[in-house]
């Protein structure tokens, strides 16, 4: 049978057809992934969203068309517009790398992106999205890095964040470097952090957050002021405000840890331990104890347990007993009314033992520790564990 040259030449130009479209299907279809622009590829509620298949398949692809900083390439569509994907190009070689020039650490550093970037692909929570790989594979407590993170009062605080951790910082220096200067990767936490030791100097958890001297209650660990609180309670009477007797130490009361992984400091157990000292033990009847179940304080010396012994004494005439001792008062710790360091509290008006004398009158003996209406005038000599009499 004999065809002619018209209806040949309309087979071959069919055929050319069939296998150009064969050919383009095969390209849709390939490696290139551009299968992936489909209907709604920019709808994240859609099956076709663009970020499933880069979750599935990676970047790489995306670059043959958009070029290699996705910025627009031969599809001349950039993927890095602000309205996008600003940051996209941090995506290249190298990425996961710390001693690459590409990797992301570095890129965020010198770019100062904001974290809020990267939630665009990886998820508000850094655990992947719609698009991306979970950033807590490596980094488990980046989840912190949320709007409201340097801003005490919200609940995105990154303080509060680290007190659900039981004060843990370990993970803070994967990020800002072992002495959180910010790493290879970060902001410095030093910044803000000014004082020596950084995020680690006492005054960050509890003090006064902007002087290093003043590390004790109020503020407590929760930022709370509130003295009937016992992690508040009578700390400033004592360490700053004391009325009656020289300021106390907080080695008085705690053992004060040299850094914040002292053994001991950050521990499972839910309240400060008391350790009280023997300051004065030469006259204390007993050892001091703190009740934490009832805030009291027990056997100490400068709450009247004390015993000056006669037999010891160069000043017998002054006794009416073989002793002079105190009331052994128990005060309550967050109990902050001034009731508790009344004169008379811990001791009697004169001290049981001594001989009989008018409040008014213990400035002919005790001169300079307190004037004629018995007030405190010098309040070195005052609960300092000696007897101060006729100016010695």
């Amino acid at each position: 049978m004999r065809y002619s040259k018209y209806y040949l030449f309309f087979v071959a130009i069919v055929g050319l057809s069939f296998y150009s479209c064969s050919d383009i299907k095969d390209d849709l279809t390939s490696p290139s992934k551009i299968s992936v622009h489909n209907v709604s590829v920019l709808d994240p509620v859609s099956a076709n969203f663009h970020g499933v298949t880069v979750k599935e398949k990676g970047l790489e692809s995306c670059k043959q068309c958009h070029a290699s900083k996705f910025d627009g390439g031969t599809a001349n569509k950039s993927c890095a517009t602000s309205s996008c994907h600003p940051n996209v190009a941090v995506h290249q070689n190298g990425i996961n790398n710390p001693t690459s020039i590409n990797f992301h650490g570095k890129y965020i550093a010198d770019k100062k992106i904001p974290m809020s970037d990267c939630n665009q692909c990886h998820g508000d929570n850094f655990a992947g999205g719609t698009a991306s790989p979970a950033c807590t594979n490596c980094h488990s407590k980046i989840t912190t890095h949320k709007n409201g993170i340097s801003d005490p009062a919200s609940p995105n605080f990154h303080g509060k964040f680290i007190a659900s951790l039981n004060w843990d910082m370990s993970k803070c220096t994967e990020c800002h470097g072992s002495n959180y200067s910010g790493g290879v990767a970060s902001p410095s936490c030093n910044k803000c952090h000014t004082n020596s030791g950084g995020p680690e100097a006492c005054n960050t958890c509890h003090g006064n957050f902007n002087n290093p001297s003043l590390i004790a209650p109020p503020v407590d660990r929760n930022r709370r002021t509130d003295v009937t609180l016992a992690s508040v309670g009578a700390h400033s009477t004592h360490l700053l405000n004391a009325k009656i007797s020289t300021l106390v130490k907080c080695s008085d009361c705690h053992v004060v840890p040299t850094s914040l992984n002292s053994s001991g400091h950050i521990d499972s157990t839910p309240k400060a331990e008391v350790i009280l000292t023997t300051k004065y033990s030469d006259y204390q009847n007993s050892n001091g104890t703190y009740d934490a179940n009832t805030n009291k304080c027990s056997n100490t010396y400068c709450h009247g347990n004390f015993s000056f012994p006669k037999a010891t004494s160069q000043w017998t005439f002054a006794y009416t007993a073989d002793k002079m001792d105190g009331e052994n008062f128990q005060p309550t710790w967050n109990k902050v009314d001034g009731t508790q360091a009344a004169c008379g509290t811990c001791h009697g008006l004169p001290p049981r033992g001594h001989m009989e004398a008018e409040l008014k009158g213990c400035v002919n003996c005790h001169t300079g520790v307190v004037d004629d209406h018995g007030k405190i005038i010098d309040k070195t000599k005052h609960m300092n564990g000696k007897i101060d009499v006729f100016g010695n």
